[in-house]
């Protein structure tokens, strides 16, 4: 049986890239991700989105990193139209997987996995996208417990966290726990 190939594209929202947490090494990595898409051939492409309310202030998060992004339904929300056009240009909307996370990782990504493919030994899972350090580490780590069998990668050129420094020790833990790094 032929491996299913899914591209995992996370948090690529303009509040990440061009909004208010944005900066010059995850507005890099845009380019990166459209060249991804469209010279890959995946059989699903998965969205995952930052996803907060209006009292985003208050929540623990907030609390913490006191600055409002990707507030459900706002422009800085969406995922940035590069991204997008590039994915609806070659995928049709059957082949697209979209999940709105309130934190860091989407559970529901992990049960999706879980049950369209058990424990992954059929499955290839390559993930892009920004924050390295926190958003896409999470969301790997939910993968991998969700499919233990799946092979897992991380296109690093594709990702980028707050600074260079936190992207590569990402990079390194991600290592340790038997990803990819491509």
């Amino acid at each position: 049986m032929a491996k299913k190939k899914i591209l995992i594209i996370v948090d690529m929202q303009k509040d990440f890239l061009t909004g208010p947490l944005g900066n010059e090494e995850c507005r890099s990595t845009i380019d990166k991700v459209c060249e991804i898409v469209r010279t890959g051939d995946y059989d699903n492409i998965i969205f995952t989105k930052d996803t907060h309310n209006a009292n985003y202030l208050s929540t623990a998060e907030g609390k913490k990193l006191p600055v409002e992004h990707c507030i459900e339904g706002s422009d800085g929300w969406e995922i940035c139209d590069e991204v997008l056009e590039a994915v609806n240009e070659k995928y049709s909307k059957k082949y697209q997987t979209e999940f709105c996370k309130k934190t860091f990782g989407s559970t529901d990504m992990g049960i999706y996995l879980q049950r369209e493919y058990g424990a992954g030994e059929n499955l290839e899972l390559y993930f892009v996208g920004v924050c390295t350090g926190i958003c896409v580490i999470n969301n790997v780590s939910i993968a991998k417990a969700f499919c233990p069998e799946a092979d897992i990668s991380v296109i690093e050129k594709a990702c980028a966290c707050v600074t260079p420094d936190s992207h590569k020790n990402a990079i390194e833990a991600m290592r340790t726990f038997m990803i990819n790094i491509i």
